[in-house]
């Protein structure tokens, strides 16, 4: 039996995703669909209510633009967390979590350390849907740090126990980093590829999404990075460069020279490569100047 949470502003999207729910999950379950309209609540304060809420053990949040492709899919679920160890479930993660600011994503280590399943779509790019599948050991359940939040999966004491930081987090972004992070430091955190989702909607890296991110790696940033695995120097140098290169495509025009300066000291590249570390404020030096 699965409770399934949803914070909704879409009655549309809504329905849709419900009658999807009831044509694929196989199991018995209940759907907890949380109006935000009015409430304006944080993702993570939604789903906090969604918890104290759910009948069931079995919790999963999802987004209400999305689609199960899976017959049965929450047999596929509950299988995974008869495993007492397993505390965190996604569709879309990496077993590998840089220092610097990032994404659930490691830059330039994609091919070995993303693991993930499922279609995206691309509405604003106009961009035909892709399979995003990467499953470098050929695995069903992959061991990761950190999962993609448009679907996630756990066990309702687990999230009484470690619940949704709405203290911190009061938008609707980082959350899903940070609840990885926190479950990951008592249990599993895992990427099944048993169940195949399409993603209706492409991510959103703005400025809410950055000061958001901010507070969650400055939380977390004597226990980053996060491996599943090994990782040597090089590569750890090369992810760090390469988020930051991303971060700074991404934001030079939307913040100060200072704050990418400041972001910059966040990662670990300082103590890692002190020439590449140089480098980099070299860069962003550019970077702000050409901008003028």
């Amino acid at each position: 039996m699965v409770s399934i949470v949803i914070c909704s502003v879409n009655p549309v999207l809504l329905e849709k995703i419900s009658e999807n729910i009831r044509g694929t999950i196989g199991v018995p379950y209940e759907i907890l669909a949380i109006d935000n309209r009015k409430l304006a609540k944080g993702l993570a304060a939604v789903y906090n209510q969604g918890v104290e809420s759910a009948r069931y053990e079995q919790v999963c949040f999802v987004h209400e633009d999305v689609q199960f492709n899976t017959p049965n899919w929450g047999k596929y679920l509950l299988d995974h967390f008869s495993d007492p160890e397993m505390g965190l479930l996604g569709v879309a993660g990496s077993a590998h979590k840089p220092k610097m600011l990032s994404g659930w994503g490691a830059q330039g280590l994609a091919d070995r350390f993303a693991k993930m399943n499922f279609i995206q779509h691309y509405p604003s790019s106009k961009k035909p849907s892709a399979l995003q599948y990467s499953n470098a050991d050929n695995e069903e359940l992959a061991r990761v740090v950190c999962v993609d939040g448009f679907f996630l999966a756990s066990r309702k004491s687990i999230l009484q126990e470690i619940p949704f930081d709405e203290a911190l987090l009061r938008g609707f972004h980082a959350y899903d980093i940070d609840i990885s992070i926190a479950i990951g430091r008592k249990y599993k955190v895992a990427v099944t590829y048993l169940i195949l989702m399409e993603h209706f909607s492409e991510g959103s890296l703005n400025v809410e999404w950055l000061e958001s991110s901010l507070l969650v790696h400055h939380k977390w940033r004597g226990f980053l990075p996060l491996t599943v695995g090994t990782i040597s120097k090089k590569e750890k140098v090369f992810c760090e460069k390469e988020t930051f290169r991303f971060f700074l495509n991404t934001f030079r025009h939307h913040i100060s020279i200072m704050k990418a300066a400041m972001v910059l000291r966040l990662g670990e590249l300082k103590t890692l490569s002190f020439l590449t570390y140089l480098s980099m404020h070299v860069k962003t030096v550019k970077a702000f100047l050409g901008s003028r």
